[in-house]
């Protein structure tokens, strides 16, 4: 006989070899008793944990001759056909395949004849998320009022994606992710079985990479029972592509003292070895969210991760050495660059940036980074301070120098406000008119932008180019340019107004001289040129 795959193996045959859901069980079990069968259900959830077993149990259960508590006896001829795949009261139909309208045309077709030996006709409709639209809009009446004799049983990943008209018409079962005990529980009763031995920590380390999946954890166990039949965590990490423990651990060390360094040269060891970098990459943020947790949960951390006490104190303590915005910050690093590497053309490179982004965050000028470094100072000198209470005097960590913020810039006073002639605001007025150069001179106005605006003496504006940009000048003053933007600056500021376009650094040693000749002509005008006299102030 051809081999036969574990999942396929140990596929429950009654609800009483059912793993978890154990309220959807007790749920279909009372149904099956009472005879309170309805035309329509829905199980949905995740992979590997239960949907399609549950339904073939439920269709075998409901046509079982002689029940018992609901779990069918599998001795009677229909419970005896149907484990054979021999009888035609169940249909096993995959939506992925058979998603058009026609296929359901000829569902319809078929729900009116009775069931050839059972009680009930039953079609199990599996990823019914992939139906067509046509295909459910077919469906709709048949769902809903079904001949007396037929069950459908619909089964899917995606709930979200049926038409509220389907889910409405169903009674919904929601299966959960399997828990990791439970999962090393049948993956140990699998191994004994299979006549082999595994160890406990290897049986954990499969059912956590299973992620709930019991299917998932099955093929897992699969492939390390081919490769010996003594598994070992050695052999599952081996398997798997994943990094050990202590590994992982080292690298959170080293992402802690921002040694790129040994970063750089454990991502070598990792690559060299054959590891995947997303695999790794995944096992990195896994660690630093079981770091994080620690901050987080403390005492439930072993609890929530199944851990040993041993292994979640081992978390607790290097958690001790990060905050959680440097952690949070870092995972996010790793969960990016997981996803990143799906398309990657250089992976390494990938995960190397990846890991030097998390090491040198110092360099980070955002608010996050910042919050993060003070956070981290005030840590630093609380601990400092407890230990000068306590009679010990020590010297402050080299770090603490290290992750010091830099100094915020000084801040310049803020620019007084000049008005026109007409009493307006001169930004206000020179913003205005670049609003209306963009629309009468784009070009002129695109150089304009290059440049910043250094202020206005009375009629006059000027405008300053970039360093080492100086031919910006000479364009602008040009006549027609000129003339240009003056215009726009008259129509603005209401005034006849002049332009100057000036070299880098001219502005600041024009302001003093500016400043003067604006209020010698001031005075001329007021008082007239001829009624007073300058004289130098001579010492």
């Amino acid at each position: 006989m051809a081999y036969q795959a574990l999942y396929r193996q140990w596929r429950p045959v009654d609800f009483s070899s059912m793993v978890a859901q154990e309220a959807i069980i007790a749920t279909l079990r009372n149904q099956i008793t009472t005879g309170r069968i309805a035309h329509a259900y829905l199980f949905c959830g995740s992979r590997g944990t239960g949907k399609t077993s549950t339904a073939k149990i439920m269709a075998r259960a409901i046509n079982c001759e002689h029940p018992q508590n609901g779990d069918p006896c599998g001795q009677c001829e229909s419970c005896r056909r149907l484990l054979a795949d021999e009888s035609l009261d169940v249909m096993e139909i995959d939506a992925a395949s058979n998603n058009g309208v026609d296929e359901i045309r000829d569902l319809r077709e078929t729900v009116k004849y009775p069931p050839q030996q059972g009680k009930y006709k039953v079609y199990i409709i599996d990823e019914v998320h992939m139906l067509s639209a046509s295909a459910f809009n077919a469906l709709l009446k048949t769902l809903e009022e079904p001949p007396a004799h037929v069950v459908f049983i619909l089964a899917t990943t995606e709930p979200q994606k049926l038409p509220a008209t389907i889910l409405s018409r169903c009674q919904r079962f929601d299966f959960g992710r399997i828990p990791a005990g439970q999962i090393a529980g049948r993956l140990r009763e699998a191994v004994e079985g299979a006549h082999g031995t595994a160890t406990e920590s290897a049986l954990n380390m499969i059912a956590r990479a299973a992620e709930g999946g019991m299917r998932d954890a099955l093929s897992i166990l699969d492939m390390c029972l081919g490769y010996q039949s003594d598994v070992t965590e050695e052999l599952v990490r081996n398997v798997l592509g994943t990094s050990d423990k202590s590994f992982l651990f080292r690298f959170a060390d080293a992402l802690e003292a921002e040694d790129a360094s040994m970063l750089m040269g454990m991502i070598d060891e990792l690559m060299r070895g054959g590891r995947e970098p997303m695999v790794f990459a995944k096992d990195v943020s896994q660690h630093l969210r079981a770091l994080l947790m620690a901050k987080c949960c403390g005492s439930e951390l072993a609890s929530l991760l199944d851990l040993t006490s041993e292994d979640a104190a081992e978390y607790a303590e290097q958690a001790e050495a990060f905050t959680e915005g440097r952690l949070m910050k870092m995972m996010e690093l790793f969960m990016a660059v997981e996803t990143e590497l799906r398309w990657a053309s250089s992976p390494r490179i990938a995960l190397e940036n990846a890991a030097l982004k998390a090491c040198l965050r110092t360099a980070e000028a955002d608010t996050a980074a910042l919050n993060d470094r003070i956070a981290e100072l005030e840590k630093q000198v609380n601990d400092l301070t407890e230990k000068i209470k306590n009679g010990v005097v020590a010297a402050t960590p080299a770090k603490a120098a290290k992750a010091a913020p830099k100094a915020e810039p000084k801040q310049e006073a803020p620019k007084q406000v000049v008005l026109t002639p007409t009493g307006r605001n001169s930004d206000d007025t020179w913003k205005e008119a670049m609003n209306n150069l963009k629309k009468t001179a784009p070009g002129v106005s695109g150089m304009l932008s290059m440049g910043r605006y250094v202020g206005c003496d009375g009629t006059l504006y000027r405008w300053e180019a970039p360093i080492g940009q100086d031919f910006f000048v000479t364009a602008l003053n040009k006549d027609d340019k000129r003339t240009a933007i003056a215009e726009a600056l008259t129509t603005a500021a209401g005034v006849q107004s002049r332009f100057e376009a000036v070299m880098p650094g001219q502005a600041e040693t024009q302001t003093a001289d500016s400043a003067e000749q604006s209020l010698l002509k001031s005075l001329g005008e007021t008082f007239g040129k001829e009624n007073f006299m300058i004289q130098e102030d001579v010492k």
